[in-house]
């Protein structure tokens, strides 16, 4: 076998040089883009104070969505009508890819506050940036939502259909009620009923990050409570109302500490987050709540383990994915004339 020349060897030594200054780029392209979303924030309230804007600020209630799924769009814009309606402000954060829909969304909404932000995290890095330019500007309370998938989940669009739903009431009265609860002192959070899951699911590769980023803010008897997991809970996917004080603590957040796509289904900054913007409202004493579209209670204080409706949606996405290895198996085993059949 020959030997690899030379220059083919030097390239086969700098290729990982090369991914890493890849990498590196990325990263600073990234660090980058979160700072030109700051100031691009800055500059829309510049733009507010000196005149109106579409539809200038309303109150002190925002929603924020982040459409990384941009053909989820249509289907969402009458749920965002209702909360324009209800006097709530909204921001749509974009990835770099689809930066170009600002201005036909800003045409569909007006005064909707576009702004491209990294999709690191996913959904999780965009809501902190605004989160936290909100809560500097004054804002009580925001609605986190994003275009949801969920592609390895099987009911991934029936799930995130069925949370916004809830989230955003379709009767008028029962939002207004929902913004009111918000505006209690006491309130910390308000999910989707039926995506209450127990702190101990997925808890091992969590456990640590969740601890490190509520212990600055709770007390040493508080955070005991993170000892037995099963005592507390928290929104699965990512989707609620909050009181931004409740989470201020979390907001600010080195860009650096999300994972790039592909993501892993577990383990991350952005998995841990998902769990403390729940907890810490409530180490802090907060009040929990969820809703169905019609009535909002408070959460039961123990979660119960994975729903059943979840279980069975998982099973059905592994059925699926172990017919479909099976179907292309025999699809190889026929081409290759070993088929059985």
């Amino acid at each position: 076998m020959p030997r690899p020349t030379l220059g083919r060897r030097i390239r086969r030594r700098l290729r990982p040089v090369r991914a890493r200054l890849r990498e590196q780029r990325t990263d600073l392209r990234d660090v980058l883009a979160v700072r030109a979303a700051r100031r691009h924030l800055d500059r829309l309230d510049r733009l507010d104070r000196r005149g109106p804007r579409g539809r200038p600020r309303t109150g002190d209630t925002a929603a924020v969505l982040h459409l990384y799924y941009a053909e989820v769009w249509p289907a969402l814009v009458p749920s965002l009508e209702r909360l324009a309606a209800a006097g709530v402000d909204l921001y749509v954060t974009l990835p770099r890819q689809h930066a170009h829909l600002a201005g036909d969304i800003e045409m569909a909404l007006p005064g909707t506050r576009c702004v491209t932000v990294p999709n690191r995290g996913r959904d999780v890095l965009p809501f902190l940036v605004v989160a936290e330019h909100l809560a500097h500007r004054g804002y009580v309370a925001a609605l986190k939502i994003h275009a949801k998938k969920s592609l390895h989940f099987g009911a991934g669009d029936v799930w995130r259909d069925q949370m916004i739903e809830q989230l955003i009431p379709t009767d008028p009265a029962v939002l207004a009620e929902l913004v009111e609860v918000l505006h209690r002192p006491d309130t910390g959070v308000i999910g989707p009923r039926g995506s209450y899951f127990a702190l101990s699911t997925y808890w091992a590769g969590n456990a640590d990050t969740v601890r490190r980023l509520v212990e600055p803010a709770v007390t040493p008897e508080a955070l005991s409570r993170l000892d037995d997991p099963r005592e507390l809970g928290f929104f699965a996917g990512t989707m609620f109302w909050t009181r931004l004080d409740a989470i201020r603590p979390l907001l600010r957040q080195d860009t650096l500490g999300f994972v790039r796509e592909p993501t892993p289904k577990d383990g991350t900054l952005a998995h841990a987050l998902e769990r403390a913007m729940t907890v810490l409202p409530e180490l802090l004493g907060r009040r929990q709540y969820d809703c169905d579209g019609t009535v909002i209670a408070p959460r039961a204080v123990r979660a119960d383990p994975l729903p059943q409706w979840y279980r069975d949606a998982t099973q059905a996405a592994k059925t699926e994915e172990a017919d479909k290895a099976a179907k292309a198996r025999r699809n190889r085993d026929r081409a290759a004339g070993t088929d059985p059949a």
